[in-house]
């Protein structure tokens, strides 16, 4: 049987190689022709958060080109951390675009996830300030030391060379001084917030109600379930209809594009306002009024395409 199975495996994939030119090819017209329906259907909202997402990278790189070189001058962390953060939610809102335009919805709202966790982030450096912007960025240490370690514990079988020991005595002895400078709490998973929170171990909960972000936790728990591996995650799909047949989705689709879009401009307006409002001025404001007007017709446009779709 094994022998069987070795000769009639090879074989058969032998053959879908051979034809995988052709096979590729039907595949990527099918999805041709399903991010034209895409388009058709959701084009105009779609574009217009891509303008959104365009003014904003547009108005983080001006920002950070101009002010990087004080800000390096006089360790500036606090404007080292928010357009850090800035430039990472660009990047991850284009990401959202790209999964929205090829159908994606649920993977949109787990990279959307990832946005709010980061707006709540800039929102609350911008509030505490140098301080908190410097434990945010030391605490990388703590994370390098805690995965050097886990990683010792596994690399012989994921067939991997070990971290030398001076290596791991220099990533400890790093570690250490933090934990002397800030105190021990500073190694929990968020302890850098410790101090700003007041709490010896704050959650991200904590810091989302530090900056007036609680109330989007009901849409954050949602797109969770797209991230883990729970029960609600396979029973619970945006991507297909309100109260259609049960399908079990396994590709794209084009439903429930409403809440990742729309979250993506809520959270990114909130880190680019975070952003700009730090060195204020004429045109910074006018640039957040623009994408704050923007944004309310972003999320009009979402909403009404998704009515209309469910009263088809």
């Amino acid at each position: 049987m094994p022998k069987i199975i070795e000769d009639t495996s090879q074989v058969i994939l032998a053959d879908l190689k051979s034809r995988a030119p052709e096979i590729l090819l039907e595949h990527a017209e099918m999805r041709s022709r399903f991010e034209n329906a895409v388009s058709q259907r959701w084009g105009n909202a779609l574009d217009l958060l891509e303008i959104f997402v365009v003014i904003a990278a547009e108005a983080g790189e001006d920002f950070n080109e101009e002010f990087r070189p004080s800000a390096s001058q006089n360790s500036d962390f606090e404007f080292d951390v928010l357009t850090r953060l800035h430039a990472r939610s660009c990047q991850i809102a284009n990401e959202v675009l790209t999964l929205l335009r090829a159908g994606y919805a649920d993977g949109a709202h787990a990279r959307w996830r990832t946005i709010h966790e980061i707006a709540v982030v800039a929102l609350f450096i911008n509030k505490f300030g140098q301080d908190t912007a410097e434990r945010y960025l030391l605490h990388n240490t703590i994370d390098s030391y805690r995965a050097a370690r886990l990683y010792q514990r596994h690399y012989a079988r994921l067939g991997y060379e070990p971290i030398t020991d001076q290596e791991i005595l220099q990533l400890q002895s790093l570690y250490e001084e933090l934990l002397n400078r800030f105190g021990r709490p500073y190694a929990n998973a968020y302890g850098w917030a410790t101090q700003a929170t007041g709490k010896r171990d704050p959650k991200f909960s904590d810091i989302e109600q530090a900056v007036d972000l609680e109330h989007w936790r009901p849409h954050y728990k949602f797109a969770s379930h797209n991230v883990h591996a729970n029960s609600k995650g396979i029973l619970s799909k945006l991507g297909l209809y309100p109260g259609g047949p049960e399908l079990l989705l396994a590709g794209p689709s084009v439903m429930g594009f409403t809440d990742p879009g729309h979250g993506t401009t809520v959270s990114l307006l909130q880190i680019t306002m975070s952003l700009l409002t730090t060195k204020p001025n004429i045109n910074r404001l006018c640039i957040c009024k623009i994408l704050s007007t923007l944004a309310d017709e972003i999320g009009e446009r979402f909403l009404s395409i998704q009515k209309g779709q469910e009263e088809a």
